[in-house]
């Protein structure tokens, strides 16, 4: 049997969110929900010599496996190496049903698609989902002062508005504007306390198929296990034009799972891009210093191939 056909990649989900924006608690119901009957390794990140919040999960009462990495950023390149070779330890000795990653507030997040499209991981796992998590009552003030957090929404796939009750409904809806505007694909969820729903979370692992998953039965979701899934990243300061994007989504958006990222064309625009089972959108975005980044998950994706073909079009 082939090797790739036999192995099978863990989901790994990211959690981003400025400083007290609820991250933790939205770990807490992910635990609730799952733990008892999962195996699920949650991996916290913080700046501090001591992880508070690490308390507060195993407070829970539930059973998982917890990796705390404090004094920085685990996308700070001075860790990257020691967190890389913590992930794998964690994946081989708990062979965990999913593994949580908790980042710093602090953190820049938008690289790691290509932490986890590394040669040591990339057979291990795989990123599923990403949410970020927005205080509601701090967010426009503070979002010129913290380039990271837009980098946070950017790369979301849900973005969580939380504290909804302690912020104006004018306030909110500007907030939510503003979201829009940054990532125009995330799905955006107005709450207080985190309080979302987490039961379909793990309906993108089976990516074969494109019906609708059944949400009542957890068990058979996790179970089904996901195909087999690599990734692919592009990150450029070139541009592109639109006619030349167009046609390379065109050569993947059919063997691709999901195509995800944002992508500055040559004529001085930006757009966001999410392509998922051949189904392609190109919205266009406010002007970004950043550069084009894109991911992509698919089988037998070849990260040199695909980074190869975008920078022909360039």
């Amino acid at each position: 049997m082939d090797q790739r056909t036999a192995i099978k990649p863990v989901p790994f989900f990211l959690v981003t969110g400025f400083l007290g924006s609820g991250k933790t608690t939205l770990l807490k119901r992910f635990i609730e929900t799952y733990a008892d009957g999962k195996k699920l390794a949650i991996i916290q990140n913080e700046f501090a010599d001591i992880n508070v919040d690490g308390r507060e999960l195993k407070a829970t009462g539930k059973s998982f496996e917890l990796l705390e990495i404090n004094k920085g950023s685990v996308f700070c390149v001075c860790l990257l190496s020691d967190f890389t070779s913590s992930l794998i330890d964690l994946l081989d000795t708990c062979q965990p049903d999913a593994v949580i990653l908790e980042a710093t507030g602090l953190a820049d997040p938008i690289a790691i698609g290509q932490l986890l499209m590394a040669d040591r991981l990339k057979m291990k796992t795989y990123l599923s989902h990403v949410w970020c998590i927005i205080d509601t009552t701090s967010f426009l003030p503070m979002e010129t002062l913290v380039t990271r957090m837009v980098h946070q929404v950017r790369i979301a796939d849900s973005v969580v508005l939380n504290k909804t009750d302690q912020s104006s409904a004018e306030e909110t809806q500007q907030v939510e504007k503003r979201i829009t505007m940054i990532n125009p694909h995330a799905e955006i969820t107005r709450t207080k306390y985190c309080d979302i729903d987490l039961f379909d979370i793990f309906k993108e692992i089976t990516a074969t198929s494109n019906s609708p998953t059944n949400t009542n039965n957890i068990n058979h979701l996790i179970s089904s296990g996901p195909p087999n899934i690599f990734s692919a990243v592009v990150r450029t300061t070139g541009n592109i034009a639109r006619k030349d994007l167009e046609q390379f989504l065109s050569q993947y958006e059919m063997n691709t799972y999901r195509i995800k990222g944002y992508v500055n064309l040559s004529d001085n625009s930006s757009v966001s891009v999410q392509s998922c089972f051949g189904k392609t959108k190109i919205l266009s975005v406010e002007k970004s210093m950043s550069p084009t980044e894109l991911i992509a998950l698919g089988p037998n994706l070849d990260h040199r191939v695909f980074s190869n073909a975008f920078e022909s079009f360039l």
